[in-house]
């Protein structure tokens, strides 16, 4: 079984995947007792808040939309744990192969690199 998390908002308005696939973690029992719990069905959808993240979850039959500011409880648990599972390598991957521990979308903001001098800017006229 594989869930998938997307995040997507904020500041910078990125999407950002994780997932994971449960028989290929130490402990799928967990996991599945986790999922088996969810309150799939029971989600109340709720307007996004302006620059704030939206948690889109996947785990087939079932799927959620949830913003931010209501990823609580069991809901930040599984999200939580899919971003730390992202961490570790893959039972096929050697360290190596594993690429970066963390996800391109870094929680801090990265900044553009801006030419010292403005007359350094190319524009579409020139």
């Amino acid at each position: 079984m594989k869930v998938q998390v997307w995040r997507s908002g904020g500041l910078l308005g990125r999407r950002v995947e994780w997932d994971v696939v449960i028989d290929e973690q130490p402990d799928p029992d967990q996991w599945y007792l986790l999922i088996a719990e969810l309150p799939w069905h029971e989600h109340i959808i709720t307007i996004p808040v302006p620059d704030r993240y939206t948690y889109e979850i996947r785990c087939d039959p079932h799927e959620v939309v949830i913003p931010e500011q209501e990823l609580v409880g069991p809901w930040r648990e599984l999200v939580d744990r899919v971003r730390e599972a992202n961490k570790r390598p893959r039972p096929s991957e050697s360290p190596e192969q594993a690429g970066p521990a963390e996800p391109v979308d870094a929680e801090e903001p990265v900044e553009a690199e801006r030419p010292a001098d403005p007359k350094d800017c190319s524009t579409a006229a020139d």
